[in-house]
């Protein structure tokens, strides 16, 4: 943790040594930069030093680089014991577990980097991904796998999908009246190109998702829409010109009066006559809600295009028009609602073409991705024939679970967990030593959505495993870690002041599981700053034909948001400007801009520091030999 330079509390000391026991499992909700991998770093620290083999220690997390930073804090910490004097080792000893150290602790701690290192396979830390694939590669008889198989990378799962993709929208285009195409022209008929691309890649990464919901028994889809069982569209058609204000004689006589006004009027005439008389039924159905709505969907006027004088050759017209404007606005709901249905039930069709082709090339293939990786293991795991075999042999070999970033852990991975964990809170099992669960997390600060991960699940497996832990009598403890190391009061209480309200923390947060922030720095200075947004202005056509066309141009709001950092950063660094905290100069170097995603903007930013002459180190830093272009000449360069 970033702030250490800043001694934390008692209270928090405590809470800290309370997750890291390695006696009692432990569910810690932290918030952002409360030390979530330094808690669990010690953790696995103390579990080694109460005697727990490296081998049956696993350690969970979500990407290859947290497991990287994990697995390089313990050994960081295991190196300086082994070589540090016995006072100052004795010292670490105590602040981690709270008590003095005996001759015993020493000796031990002392041997621990070189029993870590030395043990085959050493300590499991590792990416679920990680985890799942060498199981299916110890147990691939049990989980129906050939002796071998290849684990697509990302590059060459999008191929795959992408194949699979083009050869369904080839099949429809081939055969427009066949199953394929109707549902093609449907699914374009509601969206453009491009969202139904994105839609339907989406469909086959998520479609374990999506093949339950096809299983489904009832219309999930108009139940989540709240379509009444039985009703068609048709039937919400026939309504919209079923209309008890405007029988046929009123709306003659209202086309009649409204040809007699201005302009407007006779606008409005020519739709009621468009919905009266057109001979296409669609055709009807729009120009009467164009008639009464406007294109952004707000209600017409009535005054706008009929004059007082008009009105009151039929009176009640006005009333009549705001009632049917009331009827209509929730015809237009139903009737969206159902074309959200028919287009949504297009593009499943669509995408169960696509995920069957995909699943298909996969197998010929030979090939898991990395959701195949998570189900099949799941799978294997809960399959009563081959689970016993597979749990006995993982039984010998797990004591302790840790799993870290808890939040992105998607419902199919928190199964593997339960599974792993079900004979830790089963009474007496195989082995008397104790055996504990320990998840870290925060659901605000959940980012993985997209693959799956489900914030809620934190609180809900919370709940599992400490009735399980209640009902065997084991020790689990709740810990709430909301002191933060790395920012200053300023800038947390302007976060909690955002989700200050009920209805703005349930949009990150489940049950109770907020936290406020508490910062370590509550006598630094800190500011947040909220700027007017940057609204786009319609540019001139460019005189220099030969520019790409992509060019931001100087007004956009891309370039704008950019200068205006830049004079920021420039005030920042001026000679006659100092911090009011510490009465500093401010470097370039500690300044950090932050950026949602790299598009346009990142370039933008460079591009505007590098022309006011502000030293920037741009949006990477690679060592130059490791790129992978540097490499192949590098290699090319020793065979020549």
């Amino acid at each position: 943790m970033s702030g250490r330079a800043f001694p934390p509390d008692a209270d928090t000391v405590a809470r800290q040594r309370r997750a890291s026991d390695p006696s009692a499992s432990a569910w810690v909700a932290a918030n952002a930069g409360s030390g979530k991998t330094w808690v669990l770093s010690r953790r696995v620290i103390r579990l080694l030093l109460a005697g727990t083999p490296p081998t049956r220690i696993l350690c969970l997390t979500f990407t290859k680089a947290a497991a990287a930073t994990m697995s390089n804090r313990i050994f960081a910490e295991l190196g300086k014991w082994a070589v540090a004097d016995d006072d100052a080792l004795a010292r670490s000893i105590a602040g981690i577990q709270g008590a003095a150290a005996n001759a015993r602790d020493l000796k031990r701690a002392r041997r621990l980097f070189a029993e870590a290192i030395e043990t085959p396979g050493g300590l499991k830390i590792q990416t679920i991904h990680g985890f799942c694939e060498r199981i299916l590669q110890q147990f691939p008889i049990e989980a129906d796998l050939g002796g071998g198989f290849e684990i697509l990378d990302e590059a060459a799962e999008r191929e795959l999908v992408g194949r699979a993709r083009d050869g369904v929208l080839i099949r429809a285009a081939a055969e427009p009246d066949g199953r394929l195409g109707r549902a093609l022209a449907a699914v374009l008929e509601a969206t453009g190109d491009q969202g139904f691309l994105k839609a339907l890649d989406a469909l086959v990464r998520r479609r374990d998702e999506v093949r339950a919901a096809l299983r489904e028994d009832g219309d999930i889809v108009a139940t989540a829409l709240g379509i009444p069982a039985g009703e068609t569209v048709a039937d919400v058609e026939a309504r919209i010109f079923q209309s008890p204000h405007f029988t046929q004689d009123l709306t003659r006589r209202f086309i009649e009066v409204a040809l007699t006004g201005g302009k407007n009027a006779i606008e409005q005439a020519e739709r009621f006559r468009q919905a009266r008389d057109h001979p296409s039924r669609l055709a009807r159905l729009n120009a009467w809600f164009e008639a009464f709505f406007s294109q952004n969907g707000d209600r017409r006027k009535f005054s706008s295009f009929l004059h007082k004088q008009g009105a009151a050759v039929i009176p009640g017209l006005d009333a009549a028009f705001d009632a049917e404007c009331a009827r209509l606005e929730d015809l237009r709901d139903r009737l969206a609602a159902h074309r959200a249905r028919q287009a949504t039930a297009a593009l499943m069709t669509i995408g169960d073409a696509a995920i069957g082709d995909y699943e298909r090339a996969k197998r010929a293939r030979g090939a898991l991705d990395f959701g195949d990786l998570i189900r099949r293991t799941a799978d294997l795991l809960a399959r009563s024939d081959a689970a016993a075999w597979v749990q006995y042999k993982l039984d010998q070999g797990i004591d302790h679970i840790l799993v870290d970033e808890a939040q992105d852990t998607s419902p199919r991975q928190w199964q593997i967990v339960r599974q792993l964990a079900e004979e830790f809170f089963a009474g007496e099992t195989a082995r008397p030593r104790g055996r504990t669960l320990f998840a870290v997390g925060d659901e605000k600060q959940s980012i993985y959505s997209f693959q799956g991960a489900a914030p809620q699940e934190f609180s809900a497996n919370a709940r599992h495993f400490r009735a399980k832990a209640s009902a065997a009598g084991a020790d689990f403890a709740a810990v709430n870690l909301v002191l933060s190391f790395r920012s200053t009061a300023d800038v947390l209480g302007a976060v909690d002041r955002v989700f200050a309200a009920p209805a703005m923390r349930a949009g990150v947060v489940s049950d109770d599981g907020w936290q406020d922030h508490v910062a370590i720095r509550r006598a630094e200075p800190g500011l947040v700053e909220l700027w007017d947004p940057v609204l786009p202005v319609k540019a001139s056509e460019p005189e220099d034909w030969t520019a790409p066309i992509d060019r931001l141009h100087a007004r956009s709001p891309a370039i704008r948001v950019a200068e205006r950092i830049a004079d920021e950063i420039a005030m920042l660094l001026a000679p006659d400007f100092h911090l009011a905290g510490t009465g500093g100069r401010v470097r370039p170097r500690d300044v950090l801009i932050l950026v949602r995603k790299r598009d346009a903007f990142v370039d933008a930013m460079n591009r505007v520091l590098k022309e006011r002459g502000i030293p920037a180190a741009g949006a990477d830093r690679l060592t130059l030999t490791d790129h992978i272009a540097v490499e192949d000449l590098i290699a090319l360069g020793k065979t020549m």
